[in-house]
């Protein structure tokens, strides 16, 4: 997939979208630390979901479109 096609700028806002309004909200919402830590604790959570995520839409989504 290339980084500008259309397929994955799709994606990736699909993703960023879903990210941050559910995903980073609830991480933040577990913890009680000073915000640069919480940040720093979401971002190392939601970064191997985006690589988890793009390995699943390769693997299953792309291969059925061709």
């Amino acid at each position: 997939m290339k980084l500008l096609s259309k397929e994955s700028i799709i994606f990736y806002s699909i993703l960023g979208a879903i990210t941050a309004f559910v995903i980073a909200p609830f991480i933040r919402s577990l913890m009680d630390f000073d915000w640069k830590i919480e940040i720093l604790v979401t971002t190392s959570i939601v970064i191997p979901i985006y690589i988890f995520a793009k390995k699943i839409l390769l693997k299953f989504i792309i291969k059925d479109i061709n």
